[in-house]
């Protein structure tokens, strides 16, 4: 075996093709000292895998795995959120990442939030939104709910979209609620076509730059011409943009009802793909116009509605302000936003304006004292007028009764 073992370098040597390798040995160096040192400098850093195929096996396995790849200082592992993430994360990452030292190795970078504007960001780079709600009773708040305060949405909308920091200015012809921005226009009871009028008085006033429409209930409680609700509703959005050229409009499906007195819930069925079809239309033609979509797995459903089957309680107005302050975020989201066109007298913040309206009620209200102070003070004055002239006139008699008294003592008893 070891006669075998060492005469095998010999019979390798001297075989004619190795004989001719070793011939030419000096350039198959030369050509293959590059090579070897390329092989050696992949097989300690790159897996078997190739970086897509990686990336490729990462997104199929819900973003757990990792992203291996190689750059000039090192390895760098890049890892995926999982899919069920919010949808505010990114999962971006830069090739060459200015958290790497020159000495490092290899590092995880972390996906960053992603600040989509509207959230975390204020609307339209913080314009102020002049809002006018438009509607009947639900946009008006009411509900038979004990204490109920009348600011239905409007209040918790109010307070998310001054939360980011725009100014919000409610606006129209009627106030109602115990907060302080509590303009609106809406009456109980109106039919799309009756809201549409109020509109056209209300409008020019103002010029808002949001509208909030929540119109049709009416219509199914009263069972009107439910085939072509479309088309009043339409006339109503497009008198909107028309008189108010700034204005984004956010439109509503409308809430369920389970109440048998009126039996309108067949109706509403009926009018809600009305409003998502106007919806598609709108999005087409490419006009500021925004759903919120009231109903829906996640929206208003029987139980939030209030003992009268048609209003929401407490809860399901507190929902009507968050799918209505989606739909606004999502009209910021495609540009629609604009700044409200210029109306002497109309502020940008309700409450600041709300201010001047309670020094000027201030001020009213002191005159009205301080002449119902001048006017009591002035009947003091008469009174002791009076009895002065009465007590100067008695004045020689009461003189005549003390000379009595000190000439006559005992009339004291």
């Amino acid at each position: 075996m070891i006669m075998i073992m060492d005469k095998l370098p010999r019979q390798i040597t001297s075989s004619p093709y190795v004989s001719m390798v070793l011939a030419r040995r000096r350039p198959l160096l030369l050509l293959g000292l590059p090579l070897f040192l390329i092989v050696l400098f992949f097989s300690g850093s790159v897996n078997v895998d190739s970086e897509w195929s990686h990336k490729l096996d990462s997104f199929g396995d819900n973003f757990k795995a990792g992203v291996t790849y190689v750059t000039g200082n090192g390895t760098v592992q890049v890892t995926y959120p999982s899919t069920n993430a919010p949808s505010n994360t990114s999962s971006t990452f830069h090739a060459f990442p200015s958290e790497l030292s020159s000495g490092a190795t290899s590092t995880t970078i972390k996906s960053k939030p992603y600040s989509r504007p509207g959230f975390e960001l204020p609307l339209a780079k913080g314009i102020p939104l002049r809002i006018m709600a438009l509607g009947a009773s639900t946009t008006r708040g009411d509900s038979p709910e004990e204490g109920i305060d009348n600011n239905g949405f409007r209040r918790p909308l109010r307070e998310k979209l001054t939360s980011i920091g725009n100014k919000v200015n409610y606006v129209g012809t009627q106030r109602l609620g115990n907060m302080t921005d509590n303009d609106i226009e809406a009456y109980p009871g109106v039919v799309t076509a009756t809201i549409h009028a109020n509109a056209e008085r209300a409008v020019p006033k103002s010029k808002p730059n949001l509208f909030l429409v929540n119109a049709g209930s009416n219509d199914c409680f009263q069972h009107v011409d439910i085939d072509n609700f479309y088309k009043r509703y339409d006339a109503l959005v497009q008198y909107l943009l028309q008189s108010s050229p700034r204005a984004t409009v956010i439109i509503c499906t409308i809430l369920p009802t389970w109440d048998t007195r009126f039996n309108g819930r067949e109706d509403v069925w009926r009018v809600n793909p009305q409003i998502r079809r106007l919806a598609q239309i709108y999005k087409s033609q490419e006009l500021p116009v925004v759903l919120a979509e009231l109903q829906g797995p996640d929206g208003i459903q029987d139980g939030n509605l209030a003992s009268d089957g048609m209003h929401p309680g407490t809860p399901g107005y507190e929902m009507m302000a968050t799918k209505m302050y989606e739909a606004i975020v999502e009209a910021d989201s495609k540009g629609y936003l604009q700044p409200p066109e210029p109306v002497q007298g109309i502020l940008d913040d309700g409450d600041d304006e709300r201010k001047d309206e309670d020094y000027k009620k201030w001020v009213d209200e002191k005159r009205k004292m301080d002449e119902a102070l001048a006017a009591a003070e002035q009947r003091e004055i008469t009174r002791m007028m009076a009895e002065l002239k009465k007590a100067r006139e008695e004045g020689p008699v009461k003189k005549d009764r003390d000379t009595r008294l000190r000439r006559h003592p005992k009339m004291l008893f």
